[in-house]
């Protein structure tokens, strides 16, 4: 997966919501942040398109990349 078209906008939220709540988490390591963390965590595992992804390990690799936040992404060539 090179593109990031394939990817659907809700799981990309999902991602954006992850590292969110990991940072969250990380800055006040409260039970309350972590529940929000694991929740957030497993809504992103079940997302039915994986079942569809291919190579799911690829795909998480661009889904993090795409949904990282502050990444400067380069024009496709």
């Amino acid at each position: 997966m090179s593109d990031t078209a394939d990817l659907p906008s809700d799981l990309l939220e999902l991602q954006r919501r992850w590292y969110a709540a990991e940072a969250g988490w990380a800055s006040d390591p409260t039970d309350e942040k972590r529940i929000a963390f694991t929740a957030v965590g497993a809504d992103l595992y079940a997302h039915p398109y994986w079942a569809t992804a291919g190579n799911r390990h690829k795909a998480e690799m661009e889904l993090k990349r795409a949904a990282r936040p502050n990444t400067v992404r380069e024009p496709a060539a």
